[in-house]
């Protein structure tokens, strides 16, 4: 009796490989870092400081990079920088209205301090987190011993109890619109009582 060799046997068949896999999970990991990133680097951007007391029903916040370079004392003012961009936030008491209290601040202290200087001639309304209303305008002068011409946004607003709070945005001219949406939102966001 012959015998067969027993065959071998046999292997069993590969699995099937998942190549998808791998490349959805690299994927979803390249989308959170990136997303993550994003997401980081505008809350970074957006970070607050502590409080500035500016008067006593005005409190402003700055952003993260902005400090607190200078106060006023007669009205009450401070000045917040950032490189070459200036925040400057003055309060007193005033019975007019927003556009009353911007028109004395251009003819009493921009129209004095300027050698030349121009003014958008609207009014543009702007409103506060708070829901208050103000008015903006622009202008671009040459003021002092500075050489290079200055640019800047002024706001005013004149909360129900009285309090008039004057924001002047302001940089060497073309520097400006760098810090624009930082200097809007601060401004946004001040609290007034």
């Amino acid at each position: 009796m012959s015998s067969l060799p027993e065959a071998a046997p046999l292997p069993s068949p590969p699995h099937r490989e998942r190549r998808w896999l791998p490349v959805l999970a690299i994927s979803a990991v390249l989308i959170a870092v990136v997303s993550g990133g994003h997401l980081a680097a505008d809350a970074l951007g957006r970070a607050r400081g502590a409080a500035v007391i500016v008067g006593p029903s005005v409190e402003v916040t700055p952003l993260s990079g902005w400090e607190l370079a200078e106060r006023f004392a007669d009205p009450p003012g401070v000045r917040l920088t950032k490189g070459g961009a200036n925040l400057d936030v003055i309060t007193l008491a005033f019975a007019g209205s927003d556009a009353d209290l911007l028109a004395e601040y251009v003819q009493q202290v921009l129209e004095p301090d300027a050698e030349q200087l121009q003014v958008s001639e609207q009014l543009e309304q702007v409103t506060l987190a708070s829901g208050l209303i103000g008015s903006k305008i622009t202008y671009v002068g040459l003021f002092g011993d500075v050489q290079a011409p200055i640019e800047g946004e002024v706001i005013a607003v004149v909360s129900p109890s009285g309090t008039g709070v004057l924001f002047d945005g302001w940089s060497p001219a073309g520097q400006l619109q760098f810090a624009l949406d930082e200097v809007d939102a601060m401004i946004a966001s001040t609290e007034i009582a």
